[in-house]
Protein backbone atom coordinates (compact mmCIF):
# COMPACT_ATOMS: atom_id res chain seq x y z
CA UNK A 1 0.00 0.00 0.00
CA UNK A 2 1.57 3.33 -1.05
CA UNK A 3 1.88 6.33 1.25
CA UNK A 4 -0.79 8.41 -0.51
CA UNK A 5 -3.53 5.83 -0.09
CA UNK A 6 -2.47 5.23 3.50
CA UNK A 7 -2.78 8.94 4.27
CA UNK A 8 -6.30 9.10 2.84
CA UNK A 9 -7.40 6.10 4.90
CA UNK A 10 -6.09 7.75 8.08
CA UNK A 11 -7.88 11.00 7.28
CA UNK A 12 -11.19 9.25 6.48
CA UNK A 13 -10.98 7.23 9.68
CA UNK A 14 -10.43 10.29 11.83
CA UNK A 15 -13.31 12.13 10.15
CA UNK A 16 -15.71 9.23 10.70
CA UNK A 17 -14.77 8.80 14.35
CA UNK A 18 -15.16 12.53 15.07
CA UNK A 19 -18.49 12.61 13.23
CA UNK A 20 -19.88 9.66 15.22
CA UNK A 21 -18.83 11.22 18.54
CA UNK A 22 -20.30 14.61 17.59
CA UNK A 23 -23.59 13.09 16.41
CA UNK A 24 -23.96 11.11 19.63
CA UNK A 25 -23.29 14.23 21.70
CA UNK A 26 -25.86 16.25 19.71
CA UNK A 27 -28.41 13.47 20.16
CA UNK A 28 -27.95 13.53 23.94
CA UNK A 29 -28.25 17.34 24.00
CA UNK A 30 -31.48 17.31 21.97
CA UNK A 31 -33.01 14.72 24.29
CA UNK A 32 -32.99 17.12 27.24
CA UNK A 33 -33.89 20.29 25.32
CA UNK A 34 -37.35 21.84 25.17
CA UNK A 35 -38.05 23.64 21.92
CA UNK A 36 -39.63 27.07 22.38
CA UNK A 37 -41.28 28.83 19.46
CA UNK A 38 -41.96 32.50 18.88
CA UNK A 39 -45.67 31.85 19.48
CA UNK A 40 -44.82 30.32 22.88
CA UNK A 41 -42.94 33.46 23.86
CA UNK A 42 -45.73 35.75 22.59
CA UNK A 43 -48.39 33.84 24.54
CA UNK A 44 -46.31 33.82 27.71
CA UNK A 45 -45.54 37.54 27.44
CA UNK A 46 -49.23 38.38 26.94
CA UNK A 47 -50.03 36.65 30.26
CA UNK A 48 -47.05 37.14 32.57
CA UNK A 49 -44.97 40.17 31.57
CA UNK A 50 -45.09 43.27 33.74
CA UNK A 51 -45.97 45.26 30.64
CA UNK A 52 -49.29 43.46 30.28
CA UNK A 53 -50.15 43.98 33.95
CA UNK A 54 -49.40 47.67 33.54
CA UNK A 55 -51.63 47.82 30.43
CA UNK A 56 -54.46 46.13 32.33
CA UNK A 57 -54.25 48.60 35.20
CA UNK A 58 -54.24 51.53 32.77
CA UNK A 59 -57.36 50.15 31.13
CA UNK A 60 -58.90 49.82 34.61
CA UNK A 61 -58.23 53.52 35.27
CA UNK A 62 -59.94 54.50 32.01
CA UNK A 63 -62.84 52.12 32.67
CA UNK A 64 -63.64 53.64 36.06
CA UNK A 65 -63.31 57.16 34.66
CA UNK A 66 -65.96 56.31 32.06
CA UNK A 67 -68.03 54.55 34.73
CA UNK A 68 -67.96 57.75 36.80
CA UNK A 69 -69.06 59.77 33.78
CA UNK A 70 -72.02 57.45 33.14
CA UNK A 71 -72.99 57.71 36.80
CA UNK A 72 -73.03 61.48 36.48
CA UNK A 73 -75.88 61.11 33.96
CA UNK A 74 -78.11 59.51 36.59
CA UNK A 75 -80.12 61.29 39.29
CA UNK A 76 -78.27 62.01 42.53
CA UNK A 77 -79.85 61.64 45.95
CA UNK A 78 -78.28 63.37 48.95
CA UNK A 79 -79.24 63.41 52.61
CA UNK A 80 -77.84 66.06 54.92
CA UNK A 81 -78.48 66.07 58.65
CA UNK A 82 -77.38 68.08 61.65
CA UNK A 83 -79.33 66.32 64.40
CA UNK A 84 -78.01 68.25 67.39
CA UNK A 85 -76.33 71.63 67.69
CA UNK A 86 -76.15 73.32 71.13
CA UNK A 87 -75.15 76.98 71.28
CA UNK A 88 -74.70 79.18 74.35
CA UNK A 89 -73.20 82.62 73.76
CA UNK A 90 -73.62 86.37 74.09
CA UNK A 91 -75.00 87.69 70.85
CA UNK A 92 -75.63 91.20 69.62
CA UNK A 93 -79.33 92.10 69.43
CA UNK A 94 -81.34 95.30 68.76
CA UNK A 95 -83.40 96.63 71.65
CA UNK A 96 -86.36 98.43 70.06
CA UNK A 97 -87.48 100.05 73.33
CA UNK A 98 -84.13 101.72 73.90
CA UNK A 99 -83.24 101.96 70.19
CA UNK A 100 -79.76 100.52 70.79
CA UNK A 101 -77.81 97.33 70.15
CA UNK A 102 -77.20 95.21 73.23
CA UNK A 103 -75.55 91.88 74.07
CA UNK A 104 -77.84 89.21 75.41
CA UNK A 105 -77.31 85.66 76.57
CA UNK A 106 -78.69 83.12 74.14
CA UNK A 107 -78.99 79.36 74.49
CA UNK A 108 -80.34 77.27 71.63
CA UNK A 109 -80.61 73.69 70.40
CA UNK A 110 -80.96 73.32 66.65
CA UNK A 111 -81.82 70.19 64.61
CA UNK A 112 -81.78 70.13 60.81
CA UNK A 113 -82.33 67.56 58.02
CA UNK A 114 -82.61 67.80 54.25
CA UNK A 115 -83.26 65.15 51.57
CA UNK A 116 -82.68 66.15 47.94
CA UNK A 117 -82.66 64.61 44.47
CA UNK A 118 -81.16 66.32 41.42
CA UNK A 119 -80.71 65.57 37.74
CA UNK A 120 -78.53 67.20 35.07
CA UNK A 121 -79.85 67.48 31.52
CA UNK A 122 -76.82 67.42 29.26
CA UNK A 123 -78.46 68.74 26.09
CA UNK A 124 -79.48 72.06 27.68
CA UNK A 125 -77.26 72.27 30.76
CA UNK A 126 -80.33 72.41 32.99
CA UNK A 127 -80.23 71.27 36.60
CA UNK A 128 -83.58 70.04 38.01
CA UNK A 129 -83.88 69.34 41.71
CA UNK A 130 -86.42 68.40 44.38
CA UNK A 131 -85.89 68.51 48.13
CA UNK A 132 -87.60 68.23 51.49
CA UNK A 133 -86.28 69.85 54.70
CA UNK A 134 -87.03 70.03 58.41
CA UNK A 135 -85.67 72.48 61.00
CA UNK A 136 -86.34 72.62 64.76
CA UNK A 137 -85.11 75.45 66.97
CA UNK A 138 -85.45 75.55 70.78
CA UNK A 139 -84.49 78.59 72.86
CA UNK A 140 -83.70 78.50 76.63
CA UNK A 141 -83.64 81.27 79.17
CA UNK A 142 -86.08 84.07 79.96
CA UNK A 143 -87.79 83.88 76.60
CA UNK A 144 -87.90 80.11 76.09
CA UNK A 145 -89.84 78.81 73.10
CA UNK A 146 -89.84 76.02 70.55
CA UNK A 147 -90.22 76.56 66.79
CA UNK A 148 -90.45 74.33 63.70
CA UNK A 149 -89.80 75.27 60.07
CA UNK A 150 -90.69 72.64 57.44
CA UNK A 151 -90.60 72.41 53.67
CA UNK A 152 -92.23 69.08 52.74
CA UNK A 153 -91.45 69.53 49.07
CA UNK A 154 -89.75 72.03 46.83
CA UNK A 155 -89.16 71.62 43.08
CA UNK A 156 -86.85 73.87 41.13
CA UNK A 157 -84.52 74.30 38.20
CA UNK A 158 -81.47 76.27 37.21
CA UNK A 159 -81.08 77.08 33.53
CA UNK A 160 -78.08 78.89 32.04
CA UNK A 161 -79.09 80.67 28.82
CA UNK A 162 -76.63 80.92 25.93
CA UNK A 163 -73.88 79.70 28.28
CA UNK A 164 -71.06 77.22 27.78
CA UNK A 165 -72.34 73.69 28.40
CA UNK A 166 -69.37 71.55 29.49
CA UNK A 167 -71.64 68.55 30.06
CA UNK A 168 -72.74 68.50 26.40
CA UNK A 169 -69.12 68.33 25.20
CA UNK A 170 -68.26 65.68 27.77
CA UNK A 171 -71.04 63.48 26.39
CA UNK A 172 -69.29 63.65 23.01
CA UNK A 173 -65.72 63.06 24.17
CA UNK A 174 -66.18 60.55 27.02
CA UNK A 175 -67.45 57.62 24.87
CA UNK A 176 -64.64 58.23 22.36
CA UNK A 177 -62.09 58.32 25.17
CA UNK A 178 -63.36 55.00 26.53
CA UNK A 179 -63.30 53.43 23.06
CA UNK A 180 -59.75 54.71 22.69
CA UNK A 181 -58.86 53.06 26.02
CA UNK A 182 -59.91 49.69 24.59
CA UNK A 183 -57.90 50.29 21.43
CA UNK A 184 -54.95 51.46 23.54
CA UNK A 185 -54.94 48.14 25.39
CA UNK A 186 -54.94 46.15 22.14
CA UNK A 187 -52.24 48.47 20.79
CA UNK A 188 -50.12 47.92 23.91
CA UNK A 189 -50.42 44.14 23.47
CA UNK A 190 -48.82 44.57 20.04
CA UNK A 191 -46.06 46.64 21.62
CA UNK A 192 -45.47 43.67 23.92
CA UNK A 193 -45.42 41.41 20.85
CA UNK A 194 -42.80 43.60 19.19
CA UNK A 195 -40.66 43.50 22.32
CA UNK A 196 -41.09 39.73 22.48
CA UNK A 197 -40.01 39.37 18.85
CA UNK A 198 -36.86 41.39 19.51
CA UNK A 199 -35.91 39.43 22.64
CA UNK A 200 -36.74 36.07 21.04
CA UNK A 201 -34.61 36.65 17.95
CA UNK A 202 -31.74 38.03 20.03
CA UNK A 203 -31.86 34.76 21.93
CA UNK A 204 -32.24 32.73 18.72
CA UNK A 205 -29.31 34.46 17.03
CA UNK A 206 -27.11 33.97 20.09
CA UNK A 207 -28.16 30.31 20.25
CA UNK A 208 -27.38 29.80 16.56
CA UNK A 209 -24.01 31.47 16.98
CA UNK A 210 -23.24 29.10 19.86
CA UNK A 211 -24.27 26.17 17.71
CA UNK A 212 -21.98 27.32 14.91
CA UNK A 213 -19.19 28.08 17.38
CA UNK A 214 -19.44 24.54 18.75
CA UNK A 215 -19.28 23.15 15.24
CA UNK A 216 -16.31 25.41 14.50
CA UNK A 217 -14.54 24.22 17.65
CA UNK A 218 -15.21 20.57 16.85
CA UNK A 219 -14.10 21.05 13.26
CA UNK A 220 -11.01 23.00 14.29
CA UNK A 221 -10.00 20.27 16.74
CA UNK A 222 -10.70 17.63 14.12
CA UNK A 223 -8.64 19.44 11.48
CA UNK A 224 -5.81 20.04 13.94
CA UNK A 225 -5.79 16.35 14.84
CA UNK A 226 -5.72 15.39 11.17
CA UNK A 227 -3.10 18.08 10.51
CA UNK A 228 -0.77 16.60 13.13
CA UNK A 229 -1.07 13.21 11.47
CA UNK A 230 -0.39 14.72 8.08
CA UNK A 231 2.51 16.75 9.45
CA UNK A 232 4.03 13.59 10.88
CA UNK A 233 4.07 12.10 7.41
CA UNK A 234 5.28 15.42 5.95
CA UNK A 235 2.07 16.02 4.00
CA UNK A 236 1.71 19.66 5.17
CA UNK A 237 4.05 22.44 6.20
CA UNK A 238 4.58 23.48 9.84
CA UNK A 239 3.07 26.87 9.10
CA UNK A 240 -0.21 25.20 8.16
CA UNK A 241 -0.07 23.12 11.33
CA UNK A 242 0.44 26.24 13.45
CA UNK A 243 -2.53 27.94 11.74
CA UNK A 244 -4.67 24.91 12.52
CA UNK A 245 -3.61 25.02 16.17
CA UNK A 246 -4.27 28.77 16.33
CA UNK A 247 -7.71 28.14 14.84
CA UNK A 248 -8.48 25.78 17.73
CA UNK A 249 -7.74 28.48 20.32
CA UNK A 250 -9.70 31.07 18.36
CA UNK A 251 -12.64 28.68 18.11
CA UNK A 252 -12.60 28.08 21.87
CA UNK A 253 -12.46 31.82 22.58
CA UNK A 254 -15.29 32.48 20.12
CA UNK A 255 -17.40 29.75 21.73
CA UNK A 256 -16.88 31.26 25.19
CA UNK A 257 -17.88 34.72 23.97
CA UNK A 258 -20.99 33.38 22.23
CA UNK A 259 -21.97 31.41 25.34
CA UNK A 260 -21.77 34.63 27.37
CA UNK A 261 -23.95 36.42 24.82
CA UNK A 262 -26.43 33.52 24.91
CA UNK A 263 -26.64 33.68 28.70
CA UNK A 264 -27.30 37.43 28.60
CA UNK A 265 -30.00 37.25 25.90
CA UNK A 266 -31.71 34.33 27.60
CA UNK A 267 -31.59 36.12 30.97
CA UNK A 268 -33.15 39.23 29.38
CA UNK A 269 -35.96 37.12 27.91
CA UNK A 270 -36.54 35.30 31.22
CA UNK A 271 -36.72 38.61 33.04
CA UNK A 272 -39.27 39.91 30.55
CA UNK A 273 -41.33 36.71 30.90
CA UNK A 274 -40.94 36.76 34.69
CA UNK A 275 -39.08 33.43 34.86
CA UNK A 276 -41.69 31.60 32.77
CA UNK A 277 -39.03 30.36 30.31
CA UNK A 278 -37.85 26.76 31.05
CA UNK A 279 -34.17 26.33 31.88
CA UNK A 280 -33.72 23.75 29.12
CA UNK A 281 -35.55 25.85 26.51
CA UNK A 282 -33.99 26.24 23.07
CA UNK A 283 -35.38 28.56 20.38
CA UNK A 284 -37.08 27.16 17.30
CA UNK A 285 -37.12 29.65 14.45
CA UNK A 286 -40.56 30.42 12.97
CA UNK A 287 -41.30 30.05 9.29
CA UNK A 288 -42.69 32.50 6.79
CA UNK A 289 -46.45 32.65 6.26
CA UNK A 290 -46.95 31.31 2.76
CA UNK A 291 -48.69 33.64 0.30
CA UNK A 292 -49.31 36.34 2.93
CA UNK A 293 -49.59 39.63 1.09
CA UNK A 294 -51.12 42.69 2.79
CA UNK A 295 -53.14 45.08 0.63
CA UNK A 296 -52.13 48.69 1.34
CA UNK A 297 -55.62 50.14 0.85
CA UNK A 298 -57.13 47.55 3.17
CA UNK A 299 -54.46 48.25 5.78
CA UNK A 300 -55.17 52.00 5.60
CA UNK A 301 -58.93 51.45 5.95
CA UNK A 302 -58.38 49.19 8.97
CA UNK A 303 -55.97 51.67 10.52
CA UNK A 304 -58.46 54.55 10.23
CA UNK A 305 -61.13 52.30 11.69
CA UNK A 306 -59.25 50.64 14.54
CA UNK A 307 -56.12 52.51 15.53
CA UNK A 308 -56.28 54.53 18.78
CA UNK A 309 -54.19 57.30 17.24
CA UNK A 310 -57.06 58.03 14.83
CA UNK A 311 -59.51 58.17 17.73
CA UNK A 312 -57.12 60.51 19.50
CA UNK A 313 -57.21 62.81 16.46
CA UNK A 314 -61.01 62.87 16.64
CA UNK A 315 -60.90 63.67 20.37
CA UNK A 316 -58.41 66.49 19.79
CA UNK A 317 -60.68 67.96 17.10
CA UNK A 318 -63.64 67.93 19.49
CA UNK A 319 -61.51 69.41 22.26
CA UNK A 320 -60.43 72.28 20.00
CA UNK A 321 -64.06 72.97 19.10
CA UNK A 322 -65.04 72.81 22.78
CA UNK A 323 -62.35 75.32 23.76
CA UNK A 324 -63.48 77.69 21.02
CA UNK A 325 -67.12 77.36 22.09
CA UNK A 326 -66.09 78.03 25.69
CA UNK A 327 -64.07 81.12 24.78
CA UNK A 328 -66.94 82.60 22.72
CA UNK A 329 -69.70 82.00 25.27
CA UNK A 330 -67.73 82.97 28.35
CA UNK A 331 -66.63 86.26 26.83
CA UNK A 332 -69.94 87.87 25.87
CA UNK A 333 -72.60 87.91 28.65
CA UNK A 334 -74.05 85.67 31.37
CA UNK A 335 -77.79 85.08 31.49
CA UNK A 336 -79.41 82.50 33.74
CA UNK A 337 -82.87 81.61 35.03
CA UNK A 338 -83.69 80.01 38.37
CA UNK A 339 -87.16 79.03 39.51
CA UNK A 340 -88.65 76.93 42.26
CA UNK A 341 -92.01 76.12 43.81
CA UNK A 342 -92.65 74.49 47.15
CA UNK A 343 -94.73 74.25 50.28
CA UNK A 344 -93.57 75.77 53.54
CA UNK A 345 -94.81 76.26 57.10
CA UNK A 346 -93.55 77.53 60.45
CA UNK A 347 -95.18 76.70 63.78
CA UNK A 348 -94.51 76.16 67.46
CA UNK A 349 -95.51 72.47 67.37
CA UNK A 350 -94.50 69.62 65.14
CA UNK A 351 -98.10 68.85 64.14
CA UNK A 352 -98.88 72.43 63.17
CA UNK A 353 -95.65 72.67 61.17
CA UNK A 354 -97.03 70.02 58.79
CA UNK A 355 -100.44 71.56 58.26
CA UNK A 356 -101.89 74.47 56.31
CA UNK A 357 -98.88 74.82 54.08
CA UNK A 358 -98.04 78.10 52.45
CA UNK A 359 -96.77 78.49 48.90
CA UNK A 360 -93.05 79.16 48.44
CA UNK A 361 -92.24 80.52 44.98
CA UNK A 362 -88.99 81.90 43.60
CA UNK A 363 -88.26 83.12 40.06
CA UNK A 364 -85.03 84.95 39.29
CA UNK A 365 -83.32 86.10 36.12
CA UNK A 366 -79.67 87.08 36.39
CA UNK A 367 -77.84 89.03 33.71
CA UNK A 368 -74.19 90.07 33.62
CA UNK A 369 -72.94 92.15 30.67
CA UNK A 370 -69.38 93.49 30.44
CA UNK A 371 -69.44 97.15 29.35
CA UNK A 372 -65.77 97.99 28.97
CA UNK A 373 -62.93 95.44 29.01
CA UNK A 374 -60.37 97.12 26.70
CA UNK A 375 -60.44 94.25 24.18
CA UNK A 376 -59.90 91.40 26.66
CA UNK A 377 -62.92 89.39 25.44
CA UNK A 378 -61.99 89.88 21.80
CA UNK A 379 -58.42 88.75 22.54
CA UNK A 380 -59.63 85.60 24.30
CA UNK A 381 -61.86 84.66 21.37
CA UNK A 382 -59.12 85.35 18.80
CA UNK A 383 -56.67 83.25 20.83
CA UNK A 384 -59.10 80.32 20.91
CA UNK A 385 -59.69 80.55 17.15
CA UNK A 386 -55.96 80.66 16.42
CA UNK A 387 -55.36 77.69 18.72
CA UNK A 388 -58.04 75.72 16.89
CA UNK A 389 -56.42 76.52 13.52
CA UNK A 390 -53.03 75.41 14.86
CA UNK A 391 -54.57 72.17 16.11
CA UNK A 392 -56.24 71.60 12.73
CA UNK A 393 -52.89 71.95 10.95
CA UNK A 394 -51.15 69.66 13.44
CA UNK A 395 -53.88 67.06 13.04
CA UNK A 396 -53.52 67.14 9.26
CA UNK A 397 -49.75 66.73 9.59
CA UNK A 398 -50.19 63.83 12.03
CA UNK A 399 -52.72 62.19 9.71
CA UNK A 400 -50.36 62.45 6.74
CA UNK A 401 -47.46 61.07 8.79
CA UNK A 402 -49.61 58.24 10.07
CA UNK A 403 -50.76 57.34 6.56
CA UNK A 404 -47.15 57.29 5.38
CA UNK A 405 -46.12 55.12 8.35
CA UNK A 406 -48.77 52.51 7.55
CA UNK A 407 -47.93 52.53 3.83
CA UNK A 408 -44.18 52.14 4.33
CA UNK A 409 -44.52 49.33 6.87
CA UNK A 410 -46.88 47.39 4.61
CA UNK A 411 -44.56 47.85 1.59
CA UNK A 412 -41.54 46.74 3.62
CA UNK A 413 -43.39 43.67 4.91
CA UNK A 414 -44.50 42.58 1.43
CA UNK A 415 -40.91 42.89 0.19
CA UNK A 416 -39.37 41.24 3.24
CA UNK A 417 -40.69 37.83 2.20
CA UNK A 418 -38.34 37.76 -0.80
CA UNK A 419 -35.46 39.01 1.31
CA UNK A 420 -35.93 36.19 3.82
CA UNK A 421 -36.10 33.56 1.09
CA UNK A 422 -32.95 35.02 -0.46
CA UNK A 423 -31.15 35.03 2.89
CA UNK A 424 -32.21 31.42 3.50
CA UNK A 425 -30.92 30.30 0.13
CA UNK A 426 -27.68 32.22 0.71
CA UNK A 427 -27.26 30.43 4.05
CA UNK A 428 -27.81 27.04 2.43
CA UNK A 429 -25.32 27.81 -0.34
CA UNK A 430 -22.75 29.09 2.17
CA UNK A 431 -23.09 25.93 4.26
CA UNK A 432 -22.71 23.67 1.23
CA UNK A 433 -19.76 25.74 0.01
CA UNK A 434 -18.07 25.41 3.40
CA UNK A 435 -18.58 21.63 3.41
CA UNK A 436 -16.98 21.36 -0.04
CA UNK A 437 -14.13 23.68 0.96
CA UNK A 438 -13.49 21.57 4.07
CA UNK A 439 -13.24 18.42 1.98
CA UNK A 440 -10.93 20.11 -0.51
CA UNK A 441 -8.77 21.35 2.37
CA UNK A 442 -8.50 17.81 3.74
CA UNK A 443 -7.48 16.61 0.32
CA UNK A 444 -4.89 19.40 0.08
CA UNK A 445 -6.52 21.28 -2.83
CA UNK A 446 -7.16 24.58 -0.95
CA UNK A 447 -5.20 26.39 1.75
CA UNK A 448 -6.21 27.32 5.28
CA UNK A 449 -7.07 30.90 4.34
CA UNK A 450 -9.78 29.76 1.93
CA UNK A 451 -11.17 27.43 4.58
CA UNK A 452 -11.37 30.22 7.15
CA UNK A 453 -12.97 32.59 4.65
CA UNK A 454 -15.59 30.01 3.69
CA UNK A 455 -16.44 29.33 7.34
CA UNK A 456 -16.80 33.07 8.03
CA UNK A 457 -19.11 33.46 5.03
CA UNK A 458 -21.29 30.63 6.33
CA UNK A 459 -21.57 32.25 9.77
CA UNK A 460 -22.43 35.67 8.32
CA UNK A 461 -25.04 34.09 6.03
CA UNK A 462 -26.69 32.42 9.05
CA UNK A 463 -26.78 35.71 10.97
CA UNK A 464 -28.23 37.53 7.95
CA UNK A 465 -30.97 34.92 7.61
CA UNK A 466 -32.01 35.19 11.27
CA UNK A 467 -31.95 38.98 11.12
CA UNK A 468 -34.02 38.96 7.91
CA UNK A 469 -36.52 36.61 9.58
CA UNK A 470 -36.63 38.91 12.62
CA UNK A 471 -37.36 41.91 10.38
CA UNK A 472 -40.17 39.93 8.72
CA UNK A 473 -41.95 39.19 11.99
CA UNK A 474 -41.19 42.61 13.41
CA UNK A 475 -42.80 44.24 10.37
CA UNK A 476 -45.80 41.91 10.57
CA UNK A 477 -46.54 42.77 14.20
CA UNK A 478 -45.91 46.44 13.50
CA UNK A 479 -48.57 46.37 10.76
CA UNK A 480 -50.84 44.38 13.10
CA UNK A 481 -50.30 47.08 15.73
CA UNK A 482 -51.13 49.92 13.33
CA UNK A 483 -54.30 48.20 12.09
CA UNK A 484 -55.31 46.09 15.13
CA UNK A 485 -56.07 43.33 12.63
CA UNK A 486 -54.78 39.75 12.44
CA UNK A 487 -53.87 39.29 8.76
CA UNK A 488 -52.97 35.63 9.32
CA UNK A 489 -56.40 34.68 10.66
CA UNK A 490 -58.08 37.54 8.77
CA UNK A 491 -59.96 38.72 11.86
CA UNK A 492 -59.91 41.93 13.95
CA UNK A 493 -58.07 41.75 17.25
CA UNK A 494 -60.51 41.18 20.10
CA UNK A 495 -60.23 41.03 23.88
CA UNK A 496 -62.45 39.98 26.77
CA UNK A 497 -62.34 43.29 28.63
CA UNK A 498 -64.48 42.00 31.51
CA UNK A 499 -61.81 39.47 32.41
CA UNK A 500 -59.19 42.24 32.49
CA UNK A 501 -61.00 43.94 35.38
CA UNK A 502 -61.25 40.63 37.24
CA UNK A 503 -57.48 39.98 37.18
Amino acid sequence: MNRKIKNKIIVIGLILSCTIITAQQNKNDIAIQQKTTLIDVLNTASKHSLDVFKAKRQYGVNYWEFKSFKSSLLPKINFTAQPFTYNSALVERYDSEQNIDVFRQQQTINSYANLSISQNIGATGTNIYMNSSFNRLENFGDSAYESYNTTPIRIGLSQPIMAFNAFKWQKKTAPLAFEKAKKDFLYELQTINLKSVSLFFNWALASKNVEIAKENKTTAEKLFSIGKKRYDIIAIERNDLLNLELDVYNAKTNLTQNLQTLQKTKAALKLFLRDQLPENAVPELPELISNLHIDINKALDLAYKNNPDILNLKIRKLTALRDLDKAVKENRFDLSLTASYGLNQQANTFVDAYGRFLDQQIVAIQLSVPVLDWGERKGNIKTAKMNKEVVDIELQQNEDTYKQDVTLNVLDFNLQNELVLGALRTSEIAKESYSLTEKRFLSGNVDFLNLTSSRKAWQIANENYIQALQSYWNLYYKVQQLTLYNFIKKTPLVQDFKSILED
